[in-house]
């Protein structure tokens, strides 16, 4: 074998299976680990989901550190976003759709039909709450 021979990338299943995309244009698996190191920025993964608990939908998150992608694979989601007042306006994500979550924007998902989701996050300085239980 010669010396700048390239060896062959390593083969995995993308299903449940996590990417980290560095700041300087690296990348490297992390599996279903999603610990990302600090010279990582995004998170890069598909994601199977039978119901809310897979895509958290108890918690309300956002990223000010970037935008965020969602990708409908199969199956069909509705993404809740929330503006400042509280307001909330659901889109509805089914096969092949994806929308683009803007930084800063209170947002979370129910599954509506199970299937799979792609994503890309910003890696870093997600804010988590919970969803307020709803008045009686």
């Amino acid at each position: 074998m010669a010396e700048d021979a390239i060896s062959p990338p390593a083969v995995f299943d993308w299903l449940d299976h996590f990417m980290a995309l560095s700041h300087d244009g690296g990348m490297r698996e992390i599996g279903k680990l999603r610990r990302l190191s600090p010279h990582d920025g995004w998170l890069v993964g598909i994601k199977a989901v039978q119901d809310d608990a897979d895509v958290h939908g108890h918690m309300w998150e956002r990223h000010p550190a970037g935008d965020e992608m969602l990708c409908v694979l199969e199956g069909r989601v509705v993404l809740t976003l929330a503006d400042e007042e509280g307001a909330e306006t659901d889109v509805l994500l089914d096969t092949r759709r994806s929308a683009v979550v803007p930084r800063n924007v209170w947002h979370r998902l129910h599954v509506a039909c199970p299937g799979k989701i792609l994503f890309v996050t910003p890696g870093h300085g997600s804010e988590h709450r919970r969803v307020a239980a709803p008045d009686a």
